[in-house]
This record gives structure tokens, C-alpha cells and sequence, in this order.
């Protein structure tokens, strides 16, 4: 018989995409500015209903690629 331990949390899920604000805080921009990256096809990053969600990796990979926040206008 297996014996069920109710008292154990629920195993840690890891969070495969980040969400706006924590991208904004990642590279040091507003989250409006975000948004507005990724709405216009210029930071990777795509929407689930209302919120957008981004990939860590493809974010590093555009950091590398454009110098950080600093080069874009």
C-alpha cells in the first residue's frame, strides 16, 4: 500500500517564460517599453490572451545581439 503524505507541497513547477515585468527588470526597462518592443517585432515575444510571455533564451540571444537595452530606440 502506498502511503499518501498530505502535508508535502506539490513539487516545484519551473518557470519555462518570464512575463513583462520580469523582463523589464531583467534588462532595465518600463514594462510599457517592453510591450511596446515586442507589439512592434523588435524584443522575442509573443501573447496569451492579454499577457505577453517571453522566452529567457531568446532574450539572452537578443541582448547579445543588440548591446542590452542601451542601443534601442
Amino acid at each position: 500500500m502506498i502511503k499518501s503524505d498530505s502535508t508535502a507541497p506539490f513539487p516545484e513547477v519551473p518557470c519555462l517564460l518570464w512575463k513583462d515585468h520580469q523582463v523589464a527588470t531583467a534588462i532595465g526597462m518600463s514594462v510599457k517599453r517592453v510591450q511596446e518592443l515586442a507589439r512592434v517585432g523588435l524584443l522575442p515575444g509573443f501573447k496569451v490572451g492579454r499577457n505577453w510571455q517571453f522566452d529567457p533564451e531568446a532574450l539572452r540571444s537578443w541582448v547579445k545581439r543588440n548591446g542590452g537595452p542601451k542601443d534601442v530606440k
